[in-house]
């Protein structure tokens, strides 16, 4: 980063937490807030997109899936702070069960069914743009070059995530998650060893990375690439059905069950011959 970049009024470059081709993000400590500027006058139309979309959001209640916003600081705005960084990063750096991965799936696709619904496209969804706050829930971020009330996008999706069909489109987003969702379970994205012009050549043909080694997850992968959902309140009912088996207590193995049976049959068999060899005597008894 040079000098000539404008940091936020008593910010620097210690205080920087992200940037990327459109903006530049500070940490504002007292707060535990960051502001987002514009890198450049360039840029500017970029963050004054952003900054309505989290309007329409907050108009509408905000979800708590995205980022809180907390309004405007000079040619920037304001937004909650996540502390455990981008999701991609954070996979690769750590080790995460399955649970956890289909909490953040999720999480991520409530939070695109919320901005489908108050009239955003977000067109640029990765796992560079989804956060992850303190406690690990997912917060969708970068709206910069989204779409809203059916304006064009600004940005494109890069070339994994693209839908070989209209970007503008909520299946351009669906698309998207189907690879965010890719990455999430398997730590990298689809066909990473591919050049851009390759990838999209195969997904024009309806050739998607292998899925079936993900099972039922695997399954609304492929959905996701092939169009097969109108929007993602099916992709969350989906989702929720697989999650449920991860909360539930393993079955235990057909051999231990048949075992624990007979030990409770031959128990009572046992139980029952005591009691009756004990009447029997008292009746000689008497």
């Amino acid at each position: 980063m040079s000098d000539e970049i404008k940091y936020p009024k008593g910010f620097g470059l210690k205080d920087v937490v992200a940037w990327g081709t459109t903006g530049l993000v500070v940490l504002d400590k007292p707060s535990e807030t960051v502001i987002k500027t514009p890198l450049d006058e360039d840029c500017s139309d970029l963050i004054l997109r952003e900054q309505k979309i989290y309007e329409r959001f907050t108009q509408r209640g905000g979800h708590e899936g995205i980022l809180r916003y907390y309004g405007t600081v000079e040619n920037g705005i304001r937004l909650e702070y996540a502390p455990n960084g981008n999701l991609r990063s954070f996979n690769n750096r750590n080790k995460v069960d399955n649970k956890q991965r289909l909490q953040w799936a999720v999480q991520i696709a409530h939070a695109l069914s919320f901005t489908h619904l108050a009239g955003v496209v977000h067109g640029d969804l990765t796992c560079q743009n989804v956060l992850l706050d303190a406690k690990l829930n997912t917060r969708l971020s970068d709206f910069a070059g989204s779409s809203l009330d059916g304006s064009p996008l600004l940005i494109a999706v890069t070339a994994s995530h693209e839908y070989p069909g209209p970007a503008l489109s909520v299946q351009g987003d669906l698309f998207a998650f189907g690879s965010v969702l890719y990455e999430i379970m398997t730590g990298k994205a689809p066909y990473t060893e591919l050049a851009d012009d390759e990838i999209l050549g195969r997904y024009s043909k309806g050739d998607f990375p292998e899925t079936d080694s993900l099972q039922a997850i695997g399954n609304v992968i492929r959905k996701c690439w092939q169009g097969q959902y109108d929007g993602f309140e099916l992709v969350v009912g989906d989702l929720n059905v697989h999650n449920q088996i991860f909360t539930l207590p393993p079955a235990p193995d057909a051999k231990i069950s048949i075992l624990i049976g007979l030990t409770v049959v031959a128990t009572a068999f046992v139980l029952f011959r005591s009691i009756s060899l004990r009447q029997g005597r008292l009746s000689l008894r008497q």
